[in-house]
C-alpha cells in the first residue's frame, strides 16, 4: 500500500512537471511568434517605407515632367503620354501601397496577410515586363522630339546626354527598388511559412 502511494505520489509529482514544461513550451512559443511578427512589421514597415517615397517621387516626377516638356514645345501628344504613364504608374505605386498597409502582423489572419504580400511582390517581381518596352517606347519618341525641336546644338547635345544619364540612373534607381521590395517580401513570407509549421 505505501508502495503505491510513494508511486501515486511520484506520478502526481511527474505530471506537475509535465504541465509545468507545457507551460513554458506554449509560453515560449508564444514568445516566439511574437518575436517573429515584430520581426515582419519592421520588414513591412521598411517596405511602406520605400513605396510611400517612390510615390513621392512619381508625384513629382509626373508635375515636373509634364510641366517641363510642355515649356519645352514638344508635341502636346508627348506631354500626354507622358503624363498619363506616369499617371498609371503613380496609381499602380499607390495601390500597391494600399494594399500593404491592410496587412496586420499583430493578429491578423497570417495566410490572408501571404496572400496579399504575395500579389505584391509578384507585381515588383514582373514589372520590368512592362517598365523595359515601355522605356524604350518612351525614350525613343523622346529622341524623335527632341530631333524635331532642337536645331544641333550644344544645348541639344546637353539634353541629350542629360536625358541618357537621367535614364539610366532612374532605371537602375527602380532596378533597386524592386530588388528590395522583392527580397524584403520574401523575407516576410518565409517567416510566415516557419510559423504556419
Amino acid at each position: 500500500m505505501e508502495n503505491n502511494t510513494l508511486l501515486s505520489h511520484e506520478l502526481e509529482e511527474m505530471r506537475s512537471q509535465i504541465n509545468l514544461l507545457k507551460e513554458k513550451l506554449d509560453k515560449q512559443t508564444i514568445v516566439n511568434e511574437e518575436h517573429i511578427r515584430r520581426s515582419m512589421k519592421t520588414k513591412m514597415s521598411a517596405i511602406n517605407r520605400i513605396v510611400s517615397i517612390t510615390i513621392a517621387l512619381g508625384v513629382f516626377a509626373l508635375l515636373y515632367c509634364t510641366y517641363f516638356f510642355y515649356t519645352m514645345d514638344f508635341s502636346l501628344a508627348f506631354v500626354v503620354a507622358t503624363a498619363i504613364m506616369l499617371a498609371v504608374c503613380l496609381v499602380l505605386t499607390i495601390a500597391q501601397r494600399v494594399t500593404l498597409g491592410k496587412a496586420d502582423f499583430s493578429h491578423g489572419n497570417l495566410v490572408e496577410t501571404a496572400r496579399m504580400l504575395g500579389k505584391v511582390r509578384t507585381h515588383y517581381a514582373e514589372w520590368y515586363k512592362i517598365a523595359i518596352p515601355m522605356l524604350v517606347i518612351w525614350f525613343g519618341w523622346m529622341m524623335y522630339e527632341v530631333f524635331n525641336i532642337f536645331e544641333p546644338s550644344p544645348m541639344m547635345t546637353g539634353f541629350v546626354c542629360g536625358s541618357c544619364v537621367g535614364i539610366l540612373l532612374g532605371g537602375f534607381l527602380g532596378f533597386r527598388i524592386n530588388r528590395k521590395v522583392t527580397r524584403k517580401a520574401n523575407e516576410i513570407l518565409t517567416q510566415i511559412e516557419e510559423l504556419q509549421k
